[in-house]
């Protein structure tokens, strides 16, 4: 999760009563480690902030780590019971859907976590390099195509925010430029992975975007 996409969910959270938002279902959730440490924004930013007005977070992930309430696969049908019992009001569904082979059965997921009038947060890349996490199967959508996925929703709100660039992070480890200098001459040596290389310099000129929406399950 990047920054700006930490205060944009906040921003948008925060006009709630803390009575509808919590719990809060964070799927793909990861680690304590990674949510306080490695990308510390996701809790000053997000969870923090929100934990203070009274909302509670349940995290949810597919390893069993510090951090993790619910360890498992939300495609596994006995996990997601499990995920139902929790009775979460809100989920979060962030960085998930491009990398998954079945986007829309994981909204379908989020859709049937909540309750008539809970709310669905999900947020996704528009325009970002290929990151595998096992894989990444770059479906880069619009608000609208995040929309489509699910039904008899309503859009409380959908954005394309810009998140920073490559530059971004070559300018914090200007040694990663190296990678490319001594790639590009040799794209025999590994074709998939020279071409990935090659296009991630497309975004030191270029923002990286994210899709944010925030849903509310009709019926209430």
């Amino acid at each position: 999760m990047h920054r700006n996409e930490a205060v944009w969910l906040f921003d948008r959270l925060r006009r709630v009563d803390a009575d509808l938002l919590s719990p809060v279902l964070n799927l793909g959730s990861s680690t304590r480690e990674y949510r306080e440490v490695e990308q510390p924004w996701i809790h000053d930013e997000l969870i923090g902030p929100l934990s203070r007005r009274g909302v509670r977070f349940l995290h949810a992930d597919l390893k069993d780590d510090d951090g993790v309430d619910v360890s498992g696969d939300v495609f596994d049908d006995a996990h997601f019971d499990l995920l139902k019992a929790l009775g979460a009001k809100t989920v979060l569904c962030c960085n998930m859907l491009e990398h998954v082979l079945d986007p829309g059965g994981l909204a379908r997921r989020c859709q049937a976590l909540v309750p008539a009038g809970g709310r669905i947060a999900v947020t996704v890349p528009r325009s970002y390099p290929h990151h595998r996490d096992p894989i990444d199967t770059l479906f880069r959508p619009t608000p609208e195509d995040v929309t489509a996925l699910f039904d008899d929703v309503e859009v409380i709100e959908g954005a394309v925010i810009t998140t920073g660039s490559y530059r971004d992070q070559i300018c914090a480890r200007p040694w990663i430029v190296f990678r490319h200098v001594f790639r590009a001459p040799f794209p025999f040596l590994g074709f998939e992975r020279w071409k990935r290389s090659m296009r991630k310099l497309y975004w030191v000129s270029h923002p990286y975007l994210q899709t944010c929406v925030l849903l509310r399950k009709r019926g209430a």
